[in-house]
């Protein structure tokens, strides 16, 4: 098994995250339709779920037609994401691997990379971005998702409380490159070890594996998105997330 502070952290609380996933609004609402847009038409293509954790995008990826292969550090999360792919009749491969060392992957290997909401979180994001330029084809995308930095250092938040009309979001120790122990919701009994890096470190790492960067996103919550959570509110103000598409140039 992978064995890294970020993968002992994940699988000790994946039990938890596996029962959260299914009714998290941000993932089911926000997230998800989001990603999707951004990696486009999958029908065909050879596509890695990298950090699949439950196997949600993979199954969302292999219904739109994609060839999917899902990968997590966690035994316990690739264990869950076989089971309900199986229980779907999906043909999907999953393995556990560290998003740093897919040694068992050819180069050139998949015409898509969905990573969501996962390389904010790894311990080694540099050497994470450098397997996923090898592993792609020439000309190939990653389409990735993570909590937006700018926004999510520890010290970080809304002043005057999280409610409907916060007066302003706070921000603090943005240079520190930090680790710590967080529950993703109150309902977890084990917390998760969150990571905060400065924007440029993503960049930087994306930039010298190789990638040129296609598009960058900061959404911010729609009218609809409203209607289906109200706890999107303060992605009116602020965005929580970043989305960026790499790609890996043509030889």
């Amino acid at each position: 098994m992978p064995d890294d502070s970020s993968t002992r952290s994940w699988d000790a609380a994946a039990d938890d995250w596996i029962a959260h996933a299914d009714a998290s609004d941000y993932q089911n609402f926000f997230l998800q339709p989001r990603m999707f847009a951004l990696a486009g038409d999958v029908a065909g293509k050879r596509v890695l779920d990298l950090g699949c954790g439950e196997g949600a995008y993979s199954r969302a990826l292999a219904g739109r037609g994609a060839r999917v292969t899902g990968i997590d550090g966690s035994r316990r999360l690739v264990e869950a994401a076989r089971q309900r792919a199986a229980m779907a009749g999906l043909d999907i491969r999953y393995q556990c691997s560290n998003a740093n060392a897919l040694e068992d992957i050819d180069d050139d290997a998949f015409d898509l990379i969905v990573a969501s909401m996962l390389l904010m979180n790894v311990e080694d994001y540099a050497g994470a971005m450098r397997e996923a330029h090898r592993v792609l084809a020439p000309g190939a995308m990653l389409c990735m998702s993570i909590t937006h930095p700018c926004f999510s250092a520890p010290v970080s938040d809304w002043i005057g409380g999280k409610g409907r009309w916060p007066q302003h979001f706070a921000v603090d120790r943005y240079f520190e490159r930090i680790a710590w122990n967080d529950r993703i919701a109150p309902s977890f009994r084990t917390p998760t070890l969150r990571r905060h890096r400065p924007l440029e470190d993503y960049i930087r790492g994306a930039l010298q594996a190789g990638f040129v960067l296609r598009e960058l996103q900061e959404p911010m919550a729609t009218e609809a998105e409203l209607r289906a959570s109200s706890r999107f509110e303060p992605m009116t103000r602020v965005p929580y997330f970043l989305f960026m598409r790499w790609q890996k140039p043509e030889r």
